[in-house]
């Protein structure tokens, strides 16, 4: 095998293990992975970015996955919808019940949590250093949003450091966000 299908692999079975670790956190709570998925992702973002379009693209499923998903969560009171000024369009927010299902999925990160603690701390550095490329050079094919420093209109390299603008200061590789809620993508 070469290099890139070692990689390919090695992504394709972590993933493999994050997928498990989802379906137990989504069977102890009596929903489907995608639905878990949903409402951690509503517990982390602003309304705007809350709604059946989003996160269609978010998952990269149709838009009536979603509104499968978000139906059955809506009757489960796990989630209510926010109105606009157009009727047709609505946010979802958690329910005080959604809130507590969401504080029980934290240990959806122990599986991952316990395996990097006895990675060095230089080890996992290049972890993250590897990632970050990796996810900048995904950027380019739009499969998923990501709404990361790198694809941010606040992001240059300054005298070959990373900087972000919008906090007017210099960011060190641990600070390179993934998800960051003030991201405006670059033109």
């Amino acid at each position: 095998m070469n290099e890139t299908t070692n990689i390919a692999t090695g992504i394709e079975r972590l993933s493999t293990v994050f997928r498990a670790a989802l379906w137990e956190e989504a069977k102890h709570c009596g929903l489907s992975p995608l639905q878990v998925q949903i409402l951690l992702f509503i517990a982390a973002h602003a309304s705007a970015l809350n709604n059946v379009s989003h996160l269609a693209k978010e998952f990269a499923v149709t838009k009536a996955t979603i509104s499968d998903a978000v139906r059955v969560m809506l009757e489960k009171k796990l989630l209510k919808k926010q109105s606009s000024d157009d009727a047709r369009v609505f946010s979802l927010t958690l329910t005080a019940s959604g809130h507590k299902q969401v504080q029980k999925l934290g240990a959806l990160s122990q599986y991952f949590d316990e395996a990097l603690t006895d990675i060095p701390a230089g080890e996992r550095k290049k972890i993250w250093e590897g990632l970050l490329l990796l996810m900048g050079h995904l950027l380019k094919t739009s499969i998923i949003p990501l709404r990361m420093c790198l694809s941010c209109q606040h992001y240059r390299k300054r005298k070959g450091a990373a900087y972000c603008h919008l906090l007017q200061q210099p960011l060190q590789l641990e600070d390179i966000r993934l998800d960051c809620p003030e991201h405006i993508l670059a033109a």
